[in-house]
């Protein structure tokens, strides 16, 4: 695949720091050019210690450069000002307004347009305009505006004009032209991002599938085995206690292996009935709670949300189950059983928080977590998090983590109401 061309900041600096050793190039060039021609007047010195200033700033810029480091938008903006003000500092040595190069101005607007945000553009097209104008009050209204300078004059003002002109034309269209590019970019990498975690559910949807086919032989054979052993089993016996928790572990894992198959047939996943919410949550958590028995959870719902319902509670179900799954498994590798669950409406939306007693998850991981396949258990597989999230943006919902300032996580979970409970 192709390599992508990206405008960065650090490349740019680079382009800049080489383009000045240029200019400083030319600049020294044209001093030796007008010590031979007696026509042309410069001030020779003031050139040469401008010069001389900007090389020294332009070799520390260098040397930074050789160091392998990310460049920020405000380090740029910042070298632009020094060009700005290079470039004025030479003009002032060499006719102020009225030089041929006084439209090189023109550069440093267009790269922070295109480049920078439009405020950071507006300033940098502010600060070039009023050098320009500085120029131009300092080398022009001091001369005699009559007889055969008026041509002239006005010609220094329309070329003022003008370039106040091309300033802002370069800010307006230039930076709408590169914020629609930023806009494309993000939303290509969105697609790429949306399109590698479609691929990856889908061939885990595609394994589990089968699995769960294969599944239900063993699942019905032990069920049956289970079944008669209680029969056999006297009762009021240790293994009659640990063969009714074998059972409901069975009857969960039946009921899931029913939940997958049923998601593949379109008939049966067309419609859902809305559900409550307190009741879809009581039955969420009843379930997980068989699963995990030993975690403490306590469950707090808003009562406001005793009339509001959920379209898909088995979506919605299936993405709850991991996060809370996620909770206790960072609970439990920090010595700690609880998981705190809150329930509230917010606005149109069912918004929920499962707070954990984990380590938190790193600052670094909040941006890509649900999004890219990655996991802080040590045998985990980030698949959890990654089904969580694809099955909340199905239903119009979003999942996000931080971490907390008294410890551990909390994740946020969002997901739209139905229309029938949406009135308050």
């Amino acid at each position: 695949m192709q390599a992508v061309f990206r405008l960065t900041p650090i490349r740019l600096l680079t382009w800049l720091h080489w383009l000045r050793w240029g200019a400083i190039a030319c600049v020294l060039s044209a001093v030796a050019v007008a010590a031979t021609l007696s026509q042309i007047s410069v001030d020779t010195d003031a050139l040469l210690a401008v010069s001389a200033v900007v090389a020294a700033i332009n070799a520390l810029i260098g040397w930074s450069l050789r160091r392998a480091r990310p460049a920020t938008q405000a380090e740029l903006l910042a070298h632009l000002v020094l060009d700005v003000a290079a470039l004025t500092a030479w003009l002032a040595c060499t006719g102020g307004s009225s030089s041929a190069f006084v439209s090189l101005y023109l550069l440093p607007v267009a790269i922070a347009a295109a480049a920078l945000p439009r405020s950071q553009a507006w300033l940098v097209a502010a600060l070039a305009g009023g050098a320009y104008t500085a120029l131009l009050l300092r080398f022009l209204y001091p001369q005699s505006m009559a007889g055969h300078h008026g041509d002239f004059t006005l010609h220094v003002l329309g070329m003022w004009a003008t370039f106040v002109v091309s300033a802002a034309l370069l800010v307006v269209f230039v930076g709408s032209m590169a914020s629609a590019v930023r806009r494309r970019d993000r939303s290509l990498a969105a697609a790429r991002e949306q399109m590698l975690r479609n691929e990856q559910i889908t061939a885990i949807g595609a394994l589990a599938a089968g699995a769960a086919h294969e599944l239900s032989t063993p699942m019905s054979t032990m069920s049956v085995i289970v079944s008669e052993l209680r029969d056999t089993e006297a009762r009021d016996t240790p293994l009659q206690a640990d063969l009714a928790v074998l059972e409901q572990q069975l009857a969960l894992c039946a009921y899931q292996i029913d939940q997958l198959l049923g998601a593949a047939e379109p008939a049966r996943g067309a419609t859902h009935t809305p559900v409550a919410v307190p009741t879809a949550l009581d039955r969420i958590v009843s379930r997980w709670r068989l699963m995990r028995p030993e975690i403490q959870a306590t469950v707090t719902i808003d009562p406001a949300l005793d009339s509001a319902t959920i379209d898909d509670d088995v979506a919605f179900a299936q993405a709850l189950t991991n996060v809370l799954n996620n909770a206790a498994d960072a609970s439990r590798d920090n010595a700690s059983n609880r998981v705190d669950i809150t329930a509230r409406r917010h606005e149109h939306g069912l918004a929920m928080t499962i707070d954990d007693e984990g380590t938190g998850i790193a600052d670094a991981d909040t941006a890509r977590a649900g999004r890219l396949r990655f996991s802080t258990k040590r045998e985990g597989r980030g698949l959890g998090l990654i089904v969580s999230h694809v099955s909340l943006e199905r239903l119009g919902g979003e999942i996000s983590l931080k971490r907390r300032p008294e410890g551990g996580t909390r994740t946020h979970v969002l997901v739209p109401l139905s229309a029938s409970g949406t009135q308050p």
